[in-house]
């Protein structure tokens, strides 16, 4: 296996089709054959859509779970114990990512209390700990195809971290349901034969197991009823269907679909996942992982381009680090090819080379195939403007996002723009609960590269103008002073976003405006070309935390703008923003996960209980330093590693109702501190996390009032 333009082909068409088949599933997810057949008869497209639609958790799972082989740095010789701190590093504690159905009811929400608890991995997930009946649910199947993934062409060595993972929260059939998916979408790499694909997902567990007996039963079944799946499908529901188990989503007849889905789609992406979903049950789980594994068996270019527009190549995920919550497809898959390059020592060819060198998220490059990097217009008049993935033109590589406007007068104007931050607006519904913090700050610089197309119009020429969205005052800022013209040659725009202000970037991208000399009769198209996107790290603003907006989702979700939590309760009012828990650390977080070295300033003023603090370098709820206002009239600098560990502590009085003011600058491994301008603390620390996020928190039932806070980058 090489990192070749077959690989990211069927790499991109695996994580698309994983997130088309959830999309295709979730609004009927649970429902019966019988519900969905009345409902919809034959399903061949989305039964529900959606403006954006919102995190689920088979798509955290993968998303997220693949994160702890670069936290960890151990490909598959990594240990249940460190996949499990994976997951409690990115989950917040009994919100979002999850179903919390319950102790003993959700199989993920069982096992994050026993980690939390203190019970290890893979006794956490153990059938001896928590049941069969809990440990066997489908959750430790519906998140394993990022290891097929990562691992192509490998289905053992797929299978043996798929099952490493699943034991964190399963046991039995729950393990053997995720070998079987990360086995199945590895070898969909090597061959495009659905037998061989099937065979492969079964030699990696016991053939005495129930999950093997099942599928030994429904795979003749399957193949002797030729095109009647439904038949086949009557067969599964009389002696596999949930009559026959315990549990919400037991996974033998969910698996029992799956494979009956694999036969008879016949290899064609389309009718498997529209026969999946019209069977029934956990719906969006199971058309997920087809999605996945026919997405890699055929390659992006064989998924047919209606089930697109609805992906706009964008994810939302509900992570507890908000800055992870907002990405594209494009940007995950990269990651995770990054991830299988490091792992095997390959390098990729030499179009993906500068890929492998920037940063995802930050880096729009279009090489993948239908790749727009969630990127949107929208006609000042009202017109449609049509975006798509394009190899007529490219600045750098083969692709780049083309972008047609068919009908365009003189003076027609649009906006081309990216979301680095989503409101409730911008979705149906709120399901698994997310929070974003924005991927662009005040600060920051964009640069681009532009193309108009000659059309024939020999004076036709369009101006740029960059601008933003500014979140809280509901306004757009155009940037004038970067206006430029465009041609038929490949221009470069860049730009600043206003340092110093408080703002969160909603928007950000391109106001193009259509001129023409002269005088024409007729309308024109208007066609052009960007390329290259990348956003240069420079944040410098400062934030009045009264200033946030209340994100209102539903109405027992209602969280302030551009924050994300571990646990807690979170407030914001002309006080500012205030945070307050119980027994365990309440924590909040915002900012940008791969700042390195910066200043920043919080204001706090400490209410109730003995530890208020301020946080940096932030990579999840498990991973942070802190310092703030502790007892016995202290001030203290801790690490946390799962726990907050005194990295050093020294007198202090202060008092309730005071405002103090800290300035924290870490650079490399050096960290120091100033309280009201006196400074406590300047440590050169020999183990250090070397990015991460800020955020605000404190301890032991305590609450506090955070006034502002101000970063700045710095070199």
């Amino acid at each position: 296996m090489i990192l070749d333009d077959r690989y990211f082909i069927k790499l991109y068409g695996g994580w698309i089709g994983k997130v088309i088949g959830v999309i295709h599933g979730a609004n009927i997810e649970g429902w019966p054959y019988e519900r969905i057949k009345e409902s919809f008869g034959k399903i061949e497209y989305y039964p529900v859509t959606f403006k954006n639609f919102c995190s689920d958790d088979d798509i955290n799972g993968p998303m997220f779970y693949l994160r702890a082989l670069e936290d960890y740095c151990k490909g598959s010789e990594i240990t249940e114990q460190e996949l499990a701190d994976n997951m409690l590093n990115y989950v917040g504690d009994g919100h979002g990512f999850f179903w919390w159905g319950g102790y003993g009811v959700s199989t993920e929400h069982t096992a994050y209390e026993n980690l939390l608890s203190g019970i290890r991995a893979p006794e956490s997930g153990s059938i001896a700990q928590n049941g069969s009946a809990t440990a066997e649910q489908i959750g430790g199947q519906i998140f394993s195809d990022c290891w097929g993934l990562v691992y192509p062409g490998r289905p053992a060595e797929a299978a043996a971290v798929a099952a490493k993972m699943a034991s964190v929260t399963h046991d039995r059939n729950g393990i053997f349901g995720a070998k079987f998916i990360a086995a199945c979408i590895s070898q969909a790499f090597l061959t495009e034969d659905m037998d061989t694909i099937i065979e492969a997902g079964l030699s990696v567990i016991p053939k005495d197991s129930e999950y093997a007996r099942m599928a030994e039963q429904v795979i003749p079944v399957c193949k002797g009823n030729d095109d009647d799946w439904e038949k086949s499908f009557l067969y599964v529901k009389e002696y596999f269907g949930y009559q026959h188990y315990e549990g919400s989503c037991h996974i033998i007849p969910n698996s029992a679909v799956i494979l009956l889905a694999l036969i008879h789609g016949q290899g064609d992406f389309s009718k498997t996942i529209n026969i999946a979903n019209m069977c029934g049950w956990d719906t969006d789980c199971n058309v997920g992982n087809l999605g996945a594994i026919l997405g890699v068996r055929n390659g992006i270019d064989a998924i047919d381009e209606k089930w697109l527009p609805q992906i706009h190549d964008f994810i939302c995920a509900s992570s507890s680090v908000g800055f992870l919550n907002i990405q594209t497809v494009s940007q995950v898959a990269a990651y995770c090819a990054k991830i299988t390059g490091r792992i095997y020592n390959l390098e990729p060819d030499e179009i993906w080379k500068r890929v492998f060198e920037k940063e995802e998220g930050a880096y729009f490059h279009f090489e993948f195939p239908t790749a727009i990097h969630g990127m949107r217009v929208r006609s000042s008049e009202g017109k449609k403007i049509l975006l798509s993935n394009t190899t007529e033109e490219a600045y750098q590589g083969k692709h780049s996002l083309k972008v047609v406007s068919p009908w365009t007068d003189n003076g027609d104007s649009f906006y081309l723009y990216y979301k680095p931050y989503y409101r409730p607006d911008d979705f149906d519904d709120s399901r698994y609960n997310p929070e974003f913090s924005p991927t662009v700050y005040p600060g920051d610089r964009i640069r681009a590269y532009l193309k108009g197309k000659e059309n024939g119009w020999q004076a036709n020429q369009i101006k740029v103008v960059p601008y933003f969205k500014d979140r809280i005052k509901d306004q757009l800022v155009y940037l004038k002073e970067y206006t430029q013209l465009l041609s038929a040659q490949w221009e470069k725009i860049e730009f600043q976003l206003p340092k110093g202000h408080t703002e969160i970037i909603e928007e950000v991208g391109f106001y193009l405006i259509c001129l023409e000399g002269g005088i024409r009769e007729t309308q024109f198209t208007e066609v052009l070309y960007l390329d290259e996107l990348e956003i240069l790290h420079q944040a410098d603003y400062e934030m009045e935390l009264s200033r946030l907006p209340l994100e209102k989702w539903n109405p027992l979700h209602v969280q302030p703008a551009h924050l994300s939590f571990l646990r807690g309760m979170l407030r914001a009012d002309i006080n500012g923003l205030s945070v307050s828990g119980s027994g365990k650390p309440a924590e909040c977080y915002t900012g940008n996960l791969n700042w390195k070295n910066y200043e920043f300033t919080a204001a706090l003023i400490p209410v109730k209980g003995e530890r208020h603090n301020v946080l940096f370098r932030v990579q999840g709820g498990i991973r942070s330093f802190a310092v703030g206002l502790a007892e016995n009239q202290t001030i203290r600098l801790y690490k946390k590693e799962k726990d907050y560990q005194i990295l050093k502590e020294v007198p202090y009085q202060w008092q309730f109702g005071v405002p103090y003011q800290f300035k924290i600058v870490v650079k490399n491994n050096q960290i120091k501190l100033w309280v009201n301008e006196k400074v406590l603390f300047n440590e050169e620390m020999d183990s250090v996390y070397e990015n991460g996020c800020i955020g605000f928190g404190n301890d032991m039932g305590s609450r506090t009032n955070y006034i502002y806070y101000r970063i700045k980058e710095l070199d």
